[in-house]
C-alpha cells in the first residue's frame, strides 16, 4: 500500500515539530529560571536595601524631573556570575523598576536576557527532533519513489494474424502502459485515409476475434477515444 509511507511521513512530521516546539519551551523555562535563581541569589550576597539605593541613585542622575517611572537596566556581574548557562551570561542583565513614591521609591528587581529565539533554539535539546524528521524524509521517499511499470510478456499470438494485425500488437506493446488512441492507430496504419474510423472498428473487431482463446490478451476501449492491451482476467 504505496499511501502507508506517506501517513507515516506525515505522523512523524506531526511529531517532531510537536518535539521542537516542547523542546523549546522547556529550554525558555529554564533559562527564566535561571535568571530567577540568579537574581534571588545576588540579592542575598549583596542585600536588597543595597541593590535598592544603587539603583535609585543611579535614577536620580538619569531621570528629568518630569519623569515618574523609569527601567534601569544594569549589566551586574555578579548576577551574571550565577547563570549557570555560560551562553546566557552576557547577555543578562538586571532590570529595575523605579517609580517615585510620595515618601520614598518603589523598586522592583527583575533578572532579564536579551536573547533570541534561534538562542533559545540553540540551548535546547532537538536530538530527537533530528532524529525523528530523518526518518520522516525517509519515508517520504518511500511515498515518491516511482514504481517500476509492470513488464507485459509479449502475448503468444496466432500463427494467422494479418501483417496489419501484426503492426498494431506491435504498436500496442511499444505504447506505454500498451494504450493507443485512435487517431495514433489511423496515423500510423492509414496515413493517407481522410477518414479511417471504420476501418479501424473493423481491424480492433477482427484483431479481438483473433486473440479469443488461447493468446490470455484482449483489447479493451476506454471512453470511446482509445484502446488498450490488457491481460485476460480468467487467464
Amino acid at each position: 500500500m504505496r499511501k502507508l509511507p506517506l501517513i507515516v511521513f506525515f505522523l512523524l512530521l506531526l511529531m517532531t515539530i510537536s518535539n521542537c516546539i516542547v523542546s523549546y519551551n522547556r529550554t525558555k523555562r529554564c533559562l527564566e529560571s535561571e535568571l530567577d535563581q540568579a537574581l534571588a541569589l545576588t540579592i542575598k550576597d549583596k542585600g536588597y536595601e543595597r541593590m535598592k539605593q544603587d539603583s535609585i541613585k543611579a535614577y536620580q542622575l538619569l531621570a528629568s524631573p518630569s519623569v515618574e517611572s523609569k527601567v534601569l537596566t544594569i549589566g551586574d556581574p555578579t548576577f551574571q556570575h550565577h547563570i549557570k548557562t555560560e551562553a546566557l551570561r552576557p547577555k543578562a542583565f538586571i532590570a529595575y523598576h523605579i517609580t517615585p513614591t510620595d515618601e520614598d521609591f518603589d523598586v522592583k528587581m527583575e533578572g532579564q536576557a536579551a536573547y533570541s529565539m534561534a538562542f533559545v533554539w540553540s540551548e535546547s535539546n532537538q536530538r530527537l527532533s533530528f532524529w525523528l524528521s530523518l526518518a520522516a524524509f525517509f519515508f517520504l521517499l518511500l511515498s515518491i519513489r516511482r514504481r517500476e511499470p509492470a513488464v507485459m510478456t509479449s502475448p503468444v499470438l496466432p500463427a494467422h494474424l494479418t501483417p496489419m494485425q501484426e503492426q498494431l500488437m506491435d504498436m500496442f506493446m511499444k505504447a506505454p502502459d500498451h494504450r493507443l488512441t485512435k487517431q495514433e492507430i489511423c496515423d500510423a496504419l492509414w496515413p493517407k485515409k481522410d477518414n479511417a474510423v471504420e476501418t479501424l472498428y473493423t481491424t480492433i473487431r477482427r484483431l479481438r476475434n483473433e486473440l479469443q482463446g488461447s493468446s490470455g490478451w484482449e483489447i479493451e476501449s476506454e471512453r470511446g477515444k482509445s484502446y488498450v492491451l490488457k491481460r485476460r482476467h480468467n487467464s
